[in-house]
This record gives C-alpha cells, structure tokens and sequence, in this order.
C-alpha cells in the first residue's frame, strides 16, 4: 500500500510540473500580459440574440432571449429545442425538450487583436446528459472546433458561432441528425 501511496504522489507531482509548464507557455505569439488584458476586455454577461441555422443552410430558428459569460473561458446557454426537432429517437428527443437549455463551456484560443476588435477560436466542451438504469437515454453533443468570434472592446459587442456537430444517443451516433450552427451576437450590461 505505501508503495502504491508513492507512485500516486510522484504520478501527481509530474502531472502537476506538466500543467505548470503547459501554462507557462505563450498562446497564438501573445504574452500572458496580452492574454490578461483580452479576457479583461471580454469579461461581461453579454445577452442578445441566437440564430440557429444548419451548417451551410437555412435558418431554423431564432431566440431573442440568448446569453453568453465570457471570464477566463466562455460560457454560452444552448436551447436544446432545434436539436429536439431534428431527432426521429422520440425518447431522445422527449429529454430535449424536458431538459430545455444546456450551458456550454468553451476556452478561448485567441487569433489576433486589432483596432479594439478580438478574434479568436473556441474549443467547446462536449455536453453529456446522463440517463440509463430504466431513465431516459444518455445524450451526448459532440461540438466542432474550428468555430469561433469577435469581441469589440469598446462597444463591449460579443459575436460568436458554436456549431453541435453530432449527437449520440446512449453510445450510438444519431445517423439522422444534421450540423447546426447557433449564432451568437449581443452586447455586456
């Protein structure tokens, strides 16, 4: 057992030197001060408006009530409602509707900074909600990568795209539904 005990300890104090240097490093050829001083600029609750489109295609809805927090990493209120509508799986999409919204997390990756504008990526985390054991089914909604925003600094404006990319329901990938893209825009209180 203490033998176990010490290679946890070591385990851990190496996964720690690994973080530390992790975070020491400089993003995209910004300074940890250039990178400090973006999130300042961003911080805020921004409401405004979502529309929520296929990838490459038509609008399929529009919210008039969306709202994203940007601090150190974003996070953005997802209606789970167009997602609902694409689902033959009735007991999937049954949780949808009854689940309502779901809060996304997505950490930056700053692009370049202009003029007051911010560009940047975002990398969302996947949402996971859970079910099994005779309840609804686990969902999952894998998010695409490659999307991301503007920030205007002195308008304090909040533009951003977050695009689910897939759906798996309880370990199975849904085969009938289709990319969509939420499209964010609003302004900080």
């Amino acid at each position: 057992m203490k033998g176990a005990e010490i290679r946890k300890t070591v385990l851990t104090s190496l996964l720690g030197l690994l973080v530390l240097a992790a975070c020491n490093r400089e993003e995209s050829g910004f300074s940890r001060a250039e990178i400090r001083q973006m999130l300042s600029d961003m911080e805020g609750t921004y409401h405004g408006t979502v529309k929520v489109s296929y990838h490459n295609g038509e609008t399929i809805a529009n919210f008039s009530d969306g709202m994203a927090v940007s601090r150190d990493s974003l996070r953005f209120t997802l209606s789970l409602q167009p997602i609902a509508e694409l689902v033959r799986d009735e007991a999937a999409a049954a949780r949808l509707r009854e689940i309502g919204t779901a809060e996304v997390s997505a950490g930056y990756d700053f692009m370049q900074m202009d003029s007051g504008t911010i560009h940047f990526h975002l990398h969302p985390d996947d949402i996971v909600l859970y079910g099994g054991y005779g309840a609804p089914p686990t969902l999952k909604i894998v998010f695409d990568q490659l999307f991301g925003g503007d920030a205007l600094t002195d308008t304090k404006f909040l533009l951003l795209n977050i695009s689910p990319a897939e759906l798996w329901v309880n370990g199975e990938r849904c085969p009938d539904f289709k990319q969509l893209v939420y499209h964010f825009q609003g302004t900080c209180e």
